[in-house]
């Protein structure tokens, strides 16, 4: 009766783990996801300016949508996730269904490659606000910048304040005009875009998989 009792205690000491792993997962995703999303803004206004360089086209009358792509271009975040649950589970040798290790392992190694990738700053994002004058860059976080729950979110399209005045062309268009601009910009967008979706879309349908397999375990010890 001993052996039982125990045995029944350790079972729902694993089930009450599972539940806070896949809540642990939901949120990680959550943030994930959202970096990843950012990448994806910041990579799509890097090719636009990209495109104006390569076609030598300038910014025309309106500089301001310049000055918010070259700003989005620069965001970068480490995606970062807790494990809290996750380790406790193995240090205890759980869980006892070998599909929540072999799905969490998968969605481990997706965060893993993506935090390399974005282990330090794009020489970019250095670059580009040391060019750009502050008052423009003050317009940028004013307006196209919010912090949503901890995270951060890029607007686009993003509108100036009503009291903004005109963005001089000129002032943006010396920038465009540097030749490192292009250099750096080109080596940093394609890790943009890559990591992008790799956290906004591989490393979401991998914590979802996780997830179901723990609700798999969950009900089939029901």
């Amino acid at each position: 009766m001993s052996n039982w009792n125990e045995a029944r205690s350790a079972k729902e000491h694993e089930h009450r783990l599972l539940v806070e792993l896949s809540s642990e997962i939901e949120q990680n995703s959550k943030r994930t996801r959202t970096v990843g999303d950012g990448l994806l803004v910041g990579g799509a206004a890097a090719r636009r300016v990209l495109s104006l360089i390569e076609n030598q086209v300038g910014c025309e009358d309106d500089c301001w949508p310049v000055v918010v792509d070259l700003m989005h271009a620069s965001q970068w975040q480490r995606p970062n996730i807790r494990r809290t649950t996750y380790d406790e589970l193995r240090r205890a040798g759980l869980p006892s269904d070998r599909r929540i290790i072999e799905s969490f392992e998968q969605y481990q190694a997706i965060h893993d490659r993506a935090t390399f990738a974005l282990e330090t700053p794009p020489a970019y994002r250095s670059f580009v606000r040391q060019l750009l004058p502050i008052d423009l860059q003050d317009r940028y976080w004013q307006s196209c910048y919010i912090e949503d729950g901890g995270s951060e979110r890029y607007l686009y399209p993003c509108a100036p304040s009503k009291d903004a005045g005109p963005v001089d062309r000129g002032v943006v268009e010396k920038v465009l005009d540097n030749a490192q601009l292009a250099l750096l910009l080109r080596e940093w967008t394609s890790i943009a875009l890559v990591t992008g979706n790799a956290l906004a879309f591989d490393q979401s349908a991998a914590a979802q998989a996780a997830i179901n397999a723990i609700k798999l375990t969950i009900g089939e010890e029901a």
